[in-house]
């Protein structure tokens, strides 16, 4: 396994993004909340993986599976925990915001089933994105549509195979989960 600094210096950055928003929702509920902790969680595990691993290897190796779970939490959790919050903030009937969170716990379920689960992990974020911009628009919440674009961007980066000239597509999905992670913060924040 070889080391990259420079994937290991991406998730530092959305760590510490992650660490410096999540110190900003005291006074905000447990799903935005949340939404930070799987992103500062799984860019530790990142750092692990990809970075501290210089002298032997087989550290980054062996955080192989819990990065890729933890990677999994933040495709399925993030963005339905930032939705629902911004209903809740705009009124819109609980049991519809819990339903995008609980919606989004059904790849999981297929997840510990070994049954496919890709498919519907994009269905969650394209329904989130969706619901996200329109939710937000409505109220004039631009910094909501920013998240949800911002977000649609990150997953289309990871959905890509090939890697942008010199820069590795993990690298670029953790520099635009920052842009959504400022983003969300701030839609939640100012409203």
């Amino acid at each position: 396994m070889a080391v990259n600094y420079g994937t290991a210096l991406s998730h530092l950055c959305l760590a510490g993004t992650g660490i410096y928003y999540w110190m900003g929702l005291r006074q905000s509920g447990f799903f935005p909340r949340g939404s930070y902790d799987i992103i500062i969680i799984n860019s530790i595990v990142g750092v692990w993986r990809w970075g501290i691993n210089y002298r032997n290897p087989s550290y980054g190796h062996d955080a192989a599976p819990l990065y890729k779970f933890t990677s999994f939490l933040q495709d399925i959790l993030v963005l339905p925990c930032i939705t629902t919050s911004l209903m809740f903030t705009y009124n819109y009937q609980m049991e519809l915001g819990y339903a995008y969170t609980a919606a989004s716990l059904i790849p999981f379920i297929a997840y510990v089933a070994h049954k496919s689960y890709n498919e519907m992990v994009d269905l969650i974020i394209i329904i989130n994105c969706i619901s996200l911009g329109a939710v937000t628009l409505l109220q004039q919440n631009y910094n909501g549509v920013a998240a949800a674009v911002s977000y649609a961007f990150a997953h289309l980066i990871r959905k890509e195979n090939d890697n942008y000239p010199d820069i590795p597509n993990q690298d670029m999905y953790n520099y635009a989960m920052i842009f959504f992670s400022a983003f969300a913060f701030h839609a939640i924040v100012l409203d």
